[in-house]
């Protein structure tokens, strides 16, 4: 757990520990042509690539190799660019909001992607862009309310949710699904809503439980 001013961070997700020594090495070694707000447009453009590959799928599987490489560009990009601007001493409140904001375009735009390409529907694709919008959009909440921010949740932050996209390309190539063709999508898209409402079920317990805290902290205070 690190502090930014009266902000708490909480690095609960899987690889966290190992992510933050990774970017930490790297930005020590960035070239000072290298500015934090070049690495978030190259995070946009790698989304772009994985888009473009994943909708590129439905017409010949050459394009699945640029799906990873589009996925890491897009880690690259917006995982080191905020730590790169704090090593610098350049953070800045706007450079933050460009920073989320092309973040949160660039997973939008992957998610979409997957609903136009062979290996999710786009009802499917829909419902995993409504629950990430939803817990990317409680993050912020806490984070204006509480002074937290949540980076993940049961153990999956941004990373593994990218990984996970990565892996389900090309189990989904494996399984044989394919959406363009109506083959074993119904079964999956069950799968997904299912998931998706145990999610839901899940953010709203924490929000209850966070309600339930902030109330007694409040009543503490009014004490």
């Amino acid at each position: 757990m690190t502090t930014a001013g009266n902000r708490w961070q909480h690095h609960q997700s899987f690889l966290a520990a190992g992510e933050q020594k990774l970017v930490r090495a790297i930005i020590v070694e960035m070239p000072p042509r290298i500015t934090p707000l070049f690495l978030t447009k190259l995070g946009l453009f790698g989304a772009a690539v994985a888009a473009v590959a994943l909708i590129g799928c439905r017409w010949s599987l050459l394009w699945l190799p640029l799906v990873p490489v589009g996925v890491f560009i897009n880690w690259f990009g917006i995982a080191l660019d905020g730590p790169l601007a704090v090593y610098r001493g350049e953070a800045r409140p706007r450079l933050g909001l460009v920073e989320h904001t092309y973040d949160l375009f660039s997973q939008i735009l992957i998610i979409v992607a997957f609903g136009l390409s062979p290996f999710l529907t786009i009802e499917s694709a829909f419902i995993v862009l409504i629950c990430y919008l939803l817990f990317s959009a409680y993050t912020y909440i806490r984070a204006i309310a509480r002074h937290v921010q949540q980076m993940a949740y049961i153990g999956m932050g941004a990373t593994e949710f990218r990984i996970l996209m990565v892996v389900w390309a090309f189990a989904a190539h494996s399984l044989g699904i394919d959406s363009t063709a109506g083959e074993g999508v119904r079964s999956l898209d069950a799968a997904i809503a299912i998931l998706a409402v145990i999610a839901v079920c899940g953010l709203g317990f924490k929000a209850f439980t966070d309600a339930r805290r902030v109330a007694m902290d409040e009543n503490g205070h009014g004490a």
